[in-house]
């Protein structure tokens, strides 16, 4: 359990998934894991082999993943805030309980099992600190072949859960956390993942209202703002080195107006792909074109029997071009279920050079590969 920055940076040193950029909605989180506990207090058992996503109803919140480059990721890195106080000695286990004192009445006691009767009862807790903003207990619990962390409150001893340590944003009105996964399989998506997870504070209720399980891991985390969270993943695929990529998420309501900034005109154009093009089979060879009009980009991959088009949103940086899926318009290969990343465009020595993590999950077996376009 990593502990390390408050709200600002949150470290997980585990295998590590490359990620550009997609977009998520709000996703259906009244779902357990079958022949599971969960975890969340505000998620009801159910049927979880897939994770369902639905379009946001009115007043809910919508979440947004799109690529970022490494100078955005440093520029705006925050120093750390001390909103943990890390004094784990303060509260210790004693005769196999973990006693946490509350200003309205009595203590809160966690009482460990060592596994009595069945390995699967094992249950233990662990004192981690206390979250000053929202006044409350964190205490890690792990569980048979699961880990989570309980929020206790410090006025009431109200319990709440979240599925690892709690990283809250600077209004401390939402709360993000991951937690690497290697056992639960969600459709299309095996494992092991790492599992984001963001919650409402609305105290006194905390209540998850998003879920994504993803294939990418996280070695830093922050709030750039009480709408942004920045991510530095990493992956290592086989025998290929470990890859960084840097994303940023977007939390809003209905309510936000969080515009883009326009694409500079100088992007507009279609930029074609042929893959396949060194085959002798004709009939392999697919053209992906990417149609650039301002914010707005229709991407369409054509060939026998495929024809697939994709909404995007386009958002200018440090000299790239990067795209969010929105919807499907017309077909829609299985495999956008899962994979939302349509990636970037760069531009290098006036060639232009398309990335994006959808066409390396369908044609490469994931591994990141190259494209180069021809604008027309």
């Amino acid at each position: 359990m990593n502990t390390s920055t408050g709200h600002c940076l949150y470290q997980i040193t585990r295998t590590a998934r490359t990620s550009l950029l997609f977009t998520f909605f709000l996703y259906a989180c009244n779902q357990g894991i079958p022949g599971k506990t969960t975890a969340d207090s505000t998620i009801a058992a159910g049927r979880s082999g897939t994770v369902a996503t639905t379009a946001p109803a009115r007043g809910q919140l919508s979440v947004e993943l799109t690529g970022i480059t490494e100078a955005e990721f440093g520029r705006h890195q925050p120093p750390a805030l001390n909103q943990v106080e890390y004094d784990t000695a303060r509260f210790r286990v004693a005769s196999g309980e973990l006693a946490l004192p509350t200003d309205q009445g009595g203590a809160v006691v966690l009482k460990n099992n060592a596994g009595v009767p069945h390995d699967e009862d094992r249950l233990s807790y662990h004192y981690l600190g206390y979250l000053k903003p929202l006044h409350k207990y964190l205490v890690e619990v792990n569980r048979y072949e699961q880990d989570y962390v309980l929020l206790i409150d410090k006025v009431t001893g109200k319990k709440d859960t979240v599925s690892n340590f709690p990283v809250l944003s600077p209004d401390g009105r939402l709360i993000v956390s991951k937690r690497y996964n290697p056992y639960e399989e969600y459709e299309h998506i095996p494992p092991p993942t790492e599992d984001i997870s963001i919650y409402t504070v609305d105290n006194p209720v905390i209540k998850r209202i998003f879920l994504q399980p993803s294939r990418w891991m996280a070695r830093e985390l922050y709030w750039k703002d009480n709408h942004t969270i920045y991510i530095k993943t990493w992956q290592k695929e086989g025998d290929d080195a470990a890859t960084s990529d840097y994303l940023r998420m977007t939390v809003t309501s209905e309510k936000d107006t969080l515009q883009a900034a326009p694409v500079n005109a100088s992007w507009k154009g279609t930029y074609v792909t042929v893959l396949h093009a060194s085959g002798d089979d004709a009939g392999a060879h697919i053209e992906v074109a990417l149609k650039v009009e301002g914010n707005t980009v229709t991407f369409t991959e054509s060939g026998f029997q495929v024809n697939n088009k994709y909404l995007l949103a386009a958002t200018e940086m440090d000299g790239q071009l990067f795209f969010t899926f929105k919807k499907v318009l017309e077909g829609g290969d299985v495999l956008v279920k899962s994979e939302k990343r349509f990636g970037r465009i760069e531009k290098e020595e006036g060639k232009y050079i398309l990335y994006c993590p959808y066409l390396d999950e369908k044609e490469n077996g994931g591994h990141r590969m190259s494209y180069p376009l021809k604008k027309k």
